[in-house]
């Protein structure tokens, strides 16, 4: 019993000590993060005469020396601490100290006596001279770092050995080749490192990436074609990146949708009608190898990317399978219905597109169906056919709906029949252009006494449908009809207008002339505003100021007279014309 006793006595007696040195590390480092830093060095230091290769000590000495600009003093502990070390897991620690510390001395030879050290405790580790690359780095020597990799690779055996940091350096050193094939037996080995040397490579000049992806044309294994479409993506080539791809891509599915899904994140990133088609086919190519919904939710987003680039048969081919496959989740059969009918409708097949919004409305959103629904009235506007226009409007009560109402009672030249659906779909139905347009008509038509005039809707139809000369000398000859209190300023204006955006110059200003009349005095200045600003545009500056001068004079009230007032001081010179 007496000798169980005394073991029991020794066993405990160390602990007091190890209570102690774990009481003093917490008071150091308590110094340490109160900025205490020369104190801190002091009790970093006294913990490290009784081990002097504690690794959380010697970390701790240097961080409290660096602030005070005296990271070299830490050498005498460095000694000491490699003069006891032994293999451990901490020993990486001590050594990286003791690297960084010879850096800083500007001592080379014992910085590679150090990495040297580590590496024969650590035999056939990368890490001892990427630590002594990264210390000589961290002094601004490239030398000394690229010494340290190539001794890497000789004491290693392995010609890869440090290839992405010898990459970077030689990135530094702005050697692109040589950077390349460093990061190609890198990219090899982890596949991660592809997005790193993407970012450095893409940064080459001009005059070195033909180069460059010469260079990687001589490389056919996946990696290198993976690490080409990245580059071609990034210099503007998206379609070239792409069949790089394509070329390489393996039988092993799961890798060849993972190579496809990378580069197809790029491609979301590249502007342009070849970013969209080259998305729209990686897409399709990552469809192809997916099973449903994964399939139709892909087959989806690349007939978008294919009608966004223009590639209108493409998109189809994406499209009608997903909306006639019933068992297609909804979400994804809806998407594709509304895509269809939009692609449709850009193709011109008006009544196919009809049909297809009919047969799919169970599946739509309420607001996605009549959205749809006004870009298909406009698209039988566009072609001329009010007939059907009309009998997709009529059920439409919303002020978007009264509003392309009124614009197709306008065009059968129903006069008060647009005016109505004008009013109550109000100023604020659809886009700001649209909804300024359909101001400016109602308040061309409101002094227009007549209840039907067929020619001014087939002038306003045909500049709908793009025709604008025929607009305008429709435009022109019914003003000329009216007369100018009842709605003949009114039209003319609007025509000039017209015709001063085409670069008619003559007619606009005969026209301008024809709306600025005393007997329509809530045309006439803005129609002398818009003759004035006509004859700016040909520098006619003198006729100019005497146009706005009137304007003024004769219309001192008008809403206008503080713009005309701007312009006449451009016209004179006094201000800088905007």
């Amino acid at each position: 019993m007496r000798r169980a006793w005394w073991l029991g006595l020794a066993l405990l007696a160390p602990l007091p000590l190890a209570a102690q040195q774990d009481s003093a590390m917490a008071r150091a480092f308590e110094l340490e993060r109160r900025g205490n830093y020369s104190q801190a060095v002091d009790a970093y230091r006294a913990l490290l005469v009784n081990r002097p290769a504690d690794a959380p000590a010697l970390l701790g000495l240097e961080r409290s020396l660096t602030p005070l600009g005296r990271g070299t003093d830490i050498l005498p502990q460095v000694r000491a601490a490699l003069a006891a070390l032994k293999p451990s897991p901490t020993m990486g620690a001590i050594f990286g100290v003791a690297l960084r510390a010879w850096a800083a001395a500007g001592m080379p030879d014992s910085l590679k006596q150090v990495a040297e050290q580590w590496a024969a405790m650590a035999p056939g580790d990368e890490t001892p001279f990427r630590e002594w690359g990264a210390a000589a780095l961290t002094e601004r020597d490239r030398a000394g770092a690229r010494q340290a990799y190539s001794t890497a690779r000789e004491q290693l055996h392995r010609a890869d050995a440090l290839a992405p940091e010898m990459a970077q350096l030689n990135f530094a050193d702005g050697d692109f080749a040589g950077s390349l094939r460093e990061w190609l037996p890198a990219i090899r080995r982890v596949s991660g490192y592809r997005t790193s040397a993407a970012s450095m490579l893409s940064q080459a000049p001009d005059t070195l990436r033909r180069g460059l992806l010469a260079q990687l044309s001589h490389e056919h294994d996946l990696p290198a074609r993976r690490l080409e479409a990245d580059l071609r993506a990034r210099w503007g080539d998206p379609l070239g990146a792409l069949e790089s791809l394509q070329a390489a891509l393996p039988a092993d599915t799961a890798l060849a949708v993972e190579s496809l899904r990378g580069l197809a994140d790029q491609l979301r990133t590249v502007p342009g009608q070849d970013g969209r088609e080259a998305l729209g086919k990686a897409l399709e190519e990552i469809a192809d190898r997916t099973r449903e919904p994964e399939r139709s939710r892909t087959r989806l987003e690349a007939a978008r990317a294919y009608t966004a680039a223009g590639q209108r048969d493409a998109a189809r081919r994406m499209l009608t399978g997903i909306a006639d496959d019933r068992g297609a989740p909804g979400t994804i059969a809806a998407g594709a219905s509304s895509t269809l009918v939009q692609v449709l409708i850009g193709e011109g097949k008006l009544d196919e597109a009809a049909s297809r919004l009919a047969e799919h409305r169970a599946e739509m959103g309420v607001d996605e169906y009549t959205s749809l629904e006004r870009r298909l009235v406009r698209a039988y506007i566009q072609a001329g056919d009010l007939a059907h226009a009309d009998s997709l409007v009529a059920g439409d009560s919303t002020i978007e709906g009264l509003a392309l109402a009124g614009r197709l009672r306008l065009y059968r030249g129903d006069l008060p029949g647009a005016i109505e659906r004008f009013k109550a779909a109000g100023p604020f139905a659809g886009e700001r252009d649209e909804a300024t347009e359909r101001t400016a008509l109602l308040a061309m038509l409101q002094p227009i006494e007549a209840d039907t005039m067929v020619p001014l809707g087939q002038a306003l139809l045909a500049l709908a449908r793009g025709d604008t000369s025929r607009a305008v000398a429709g435009l022109d000859k019914i003003g000329g009809e009216l007369p100018p209190d009842k709605g003949g300023a009114e039209v003319h204006l609007m025509a000039g207008r017209l015709a001063a955006a085409t670069g008619k110059a003559a007619d606009a200003e005969r026209m301008f002339k024809a709306a600025a009349v005393p007997s329509a005095p809530g045309t006439a200045p803005a129609a002398e505003l818009a003759l004035a600003e006509l004859l700016l545009d040909q520098k006619r500056p003198a006729e100019a100021v005497a146009q706005l001068e009137h304007l003024i004079l004769t219309y001192p009230s008008s809403a206008l007279v503080p713009q005309a007032r701007r312009r006449l001081d451009e016209a004179r010179g006094a201000v800088p014309q905007t």
